[in-house]
């Protein structure tokens, strides 16, 4: 087989973080599928290089940049993209402490904030629609008799939304109950692909010189 008309599939990556090292080679950026001698040597080509290590930056490689590098190589192959057409690198001048404090910190304070969020919600949306008047209310049509605590309707009422939030966010604890995605793992994702689809348009108007 002539391997310089062989057909080459690239699937570039939404994203890759890359820390301290300057340069950044295709088999980073992407999933290759060519023929073994040919996918070894495209994953070792270098495609980008970070103009300014002393920093934190974002930066975008389009699948045309690594098409081109490809065919200085590989100038007959055929070259298929089946993925995303753009790629944002993100730099980091300094390596990344596992099991930083200040992370810890940080998700400790998010939890908190979305459990107080989450408790004000419920107690505001109880009061809006008047729920113990209501409770007492029901308990009156279907007993005959007035009380100022009807227990066998809270207690359940109770109950199901403990039950519900565990369903909701999927997980005990630190332990999931099911492997579908729990909705905020959805929420985020939709999320990070809105933040990742807005970078690549500003990177990409300020190389064509248009204000973002």
């Amino acid at each position: 087989m002539d391997m310089e008309q062989c057909t080459i599939y690239i699937r570039l990556y939404k994203r890759k973080t890359i820390e301290v090292k300057k340069w950044v080679t295709i088999g980073e950026l992407a999933d290759i599928a060519a023929p073994s001698e040919v996918k070894s040597k495209v994953a070792t080509m270098r495609i980008f290089c970070v103009p300014d290590t002393s920093c934190d930056g974002r930066y975008i490689v389009t699948i045309m940049n690594i098409i081109d590098e490809i065919l200085k190589t590989y100038p007959k192959a055929d070259i298929q993209s089946i993925g995303d057409p753009d790629a944002v690198v993100e730099y980091h001048y300094k390596e990344t402490k596992p099991k930083d404090p200040i992370e810890w910190l940080k998700v400790i304070g998010v939890c908190i904030i979305i459990f107080a969020g989450a408790f004000s919600a419920i107690m505001a949306y109880n009061t809006d629609i008047s729920l113990p008047e209501m409770f007492i209310t029901i308990h009156r049509m279907i007993t005959g008799q007035e009380v100022e605590q009807p227990y066998f309707l809270s207690i359940p009422y109770s109950i199901g939304i403990c039950v519900g939030v565990i369903v909701f966010f999927n997980h005990i604890g630190f332990k999931k109950i099911t492997q579908e995605p729990t909705p905020m793992q959805v929420e985020m994702k939709k999320y990070e692909q809105d933040v990742e689809d807005c970078e690549i348009e500003s990177i990409t108007d300020r190389r064509r010189g248009e204000p973002s």
